[in-house]
């Protein structure tokens, strides 16, 4: 099978070739040349098309942002990953970059000493080139995980397609009859909950560009990133919506019109305190190879408001967020997902939706509509099945 083909882009000659070692450590991952500036990248990009680029923001002659802009304005169909600082800074570089079309982001720390830090870049870059094309964006539901296949040797195109046979796709509105009861009360959901991963941000902002009225009830994200950069994410997503989000802290009680986005690094939970509900942050071990996990947070939602909440799974690589979803719909929550046209990474959606946990797909630009719908009461399941449609 033909190699993924990446170049590497760095000022610093010592990173490129450390990132040229790594690259080269990688099954089915082919480092196609090096460039030390954003002018010799796009000359490189243009006459040698590779697939992947890693890309420093911070270079002379033209920065790396230069280069988004110069890709994205192009149409290329090159994916740029972002090598950024694990700091406050890098975070806001990172979240703008990916603002204009950057495919994700790895994070480099500030010395390559030792073998730790080389093999924490290499788990990254394996993690994000994992879904890379389509084979790559196949939900991982074996036993043996891609970073397993990975590992004992197998190119990264034959490790994906030797997962199982995924389950045929159900209809994309589940019927009436399995909508949550709550609707069919004419009682509306007093949460809002997302989950997303890689393309997650870029969905975010979208979709909260369109939440303009005032929301009635709170809403909750779990978003995969690591600390630093869920602050930064919502400190963007609330310059941009009416609805105020933050970075969620240990004892806050959720208020209507209010996002919480679950920190970097650290678990989030709903907990039932003597003054009522309130966000609980831990350190608990990650759940399902993640940290913040969506099924550790979806799981207390499950508890707490039963058949009350709404679901939302956006783009993302991976099978996160299934367990927890299988838990809210045995309440009888509706689902929405993000559909495979607008997502980055069609992994986290595509497995809820062959699993039966989705009850509408929708393109990014329809999902703030369908939320503020699905909030509003309703005397009958038609008028759910039309707003849905």
């Amino acid at each position: 099978m033909v190699k993924l083909r990446l170049l590497v882009v760095d000022d610093s000659a010592m990173y490129r070739q450390a990132l040229k070692g790594i690259v080269e450590t990688i099954p089915g991952v082919e480092c196609i040349g090096v460039a030390c500036d954003g002018k010799e990248a796009l000359e490189k990009i243009l006459s040698e098309k590779p697939d992947v680029v890693t890309l420093d923001m911070e270079m002379p002659v033209m920065s790396g942002m230069d280069v988004i802009k110069a890709v994205t304005a192009k149409q290329l169909k090159t994916k740029l990953v972002i090598v950024s600082a694990c700091s406050q800074s890098g975070a806001e570089v990172a979240i703008n970059a990916l603002k204009l079309g950057a495919y994700d982001f790895i994070t480099k720390p500030n010395r390559l000493g030792g073998g730790g830090a080389k093999e924490d870049i290499r788990r990254q870059l394996v993690e994000k080139l994992e879904a890379m094309g389509n084979p790559m964006t196949a939900p991982l539901t074996n036993a043996v995980t891609m970073k397993d296949r990975l590992k004992n040797g197998l190119r990264l195109q034959d490790a994906a397609l030797a997962d199982v046979p995924v389950k045929k796709p159900l209809s994309s509105n589940v019927p009436t009859s399995k909508l949550s009861p709550s609707y069919s009360n004419n009682l509306p959901p007093k949460v809002i909950v997302m989950g997303c991963s890689t393309g997650g941000p870029k969905a975010l902002l979208k979709l909260f560009t369109g939440l303009q009225a005032p929301l009635d009830v709170p809403v909750f994200i779990v978003q995969h990133m690591p600390p630093l950069f869920t602050q930064t994410l919502a400190k963007s997503i609330d310059e941009i919506s009416a609805v105020s989000v933050k970075e969620a802290e240990d004892g806050d009680r959720p208020l209507p019109n209010h996002a919480y986005i679950a920190p970097g690094g650290r678990q989030m939970k709903l907990v039932q305190s003597d003054a009522g509900i309130e966000i609980k942050i831990t350190d608990d071990e990650p759940d399902n190879f993640c940290k913040p996990s969506v099924d550790y947070f979806f799981s207390s939602v499950a508890e707490l408001y039963e058949s009350r909440a709404l679901g939302v799974i956006l783009s993302g690589m991976g099978s996160d967020g299934l367990e927890g979803l299988r838990k809210m719909k045995s309440h009888g929550v509706t689902v929405l997902g993000q559909d495979e046209e607008s997502c980055v990474v069609y992994g986290m959606p595509r497995v809820a939706y062959e699993a039966g946990f989705v009850d509408k797909q929708l393109d990014i630009d329809e999902m703030a509509s369908a939320i503020t719908g699905a909030l509003m009461p309703s005397t009958s399941h038609d008028e759910i099945k039309t707003r849905l449609s």
